[in-house]
């Protein structure tokens, strides 16, 4: 039973390392794990792809969705989870319903695992004409990019919609 147990401590402090992160020790929980980048150019580089990406979206440009979207990329939402096939599939058949459409993304924080995995959260609004109808969307989202090949993808991302606010 202890040689399980050490070979489990082990295995977590290896994959721990690996992960670029050191086993935790007592400090301030607030904080989150990896290294805050505040400005290099990987992380103006990954603030410029999602926005492409966003833009991408509205307009269903497939080529920049192909080369943005991993080939293993995962999405969710609050209603639906998609694969990289089924996120363009859904933004090629949108796009042309979506006219004057504007998609502005702020309040980013990078960070990066290692020089290879970067986490972003942002803060996105897009809003136009659907159908002839006036929406906005507002959401907050997290991705996971990965480099691979000499190139920065997405492979997982979240998306939280913000509640819009009502008019007295």
């Amino acid at each position: 039973m202890k040689k399980l147990l050490g070979v489990m401590v082990l295995t977590i402090v290896a994959l721990s390392i690996t992960l670029g992160q050191t086993p935790e020790k007592k400090t301030d929980k607030s904080q989150p794990k990896g290294e805050k980048v505040s400005s290099n150019s990987a992380e103006q580089e990954l603030i410029s792809l999602d926005k492409e990406w966003g833009e991408a979206g509205l307009r269903g440009d497939t080529t920049v969705l192909e080369r943005i979207l991993a080939d293993d990329f995962i999405g969710a939402t609050p209603t639906a989870v998609a694969t990289k096939a089924q996120n363009i599939a859904d933004a090629k058949t949108n796009a042309p319903n979506i006219t004057n459409a504007t998609y502005t993304a702020d309040e980013y924080t990078v960070r990066f695992l290692d020089k290879n995995t970067a986490v972003m959260t942002h803060r996105a609004v897009e809003k136009g004409l659907n159908k002839g109808k006036e929406y906005t969307d507002q959401h907050r989202s997290i991705h996971v990019w990965v480099k691979r090949n000499g190139r920065w993808q997405v492979v997982a991302s979240q998306a939280t919609p913000i509640p819009q606010q009502s008019t007295p």
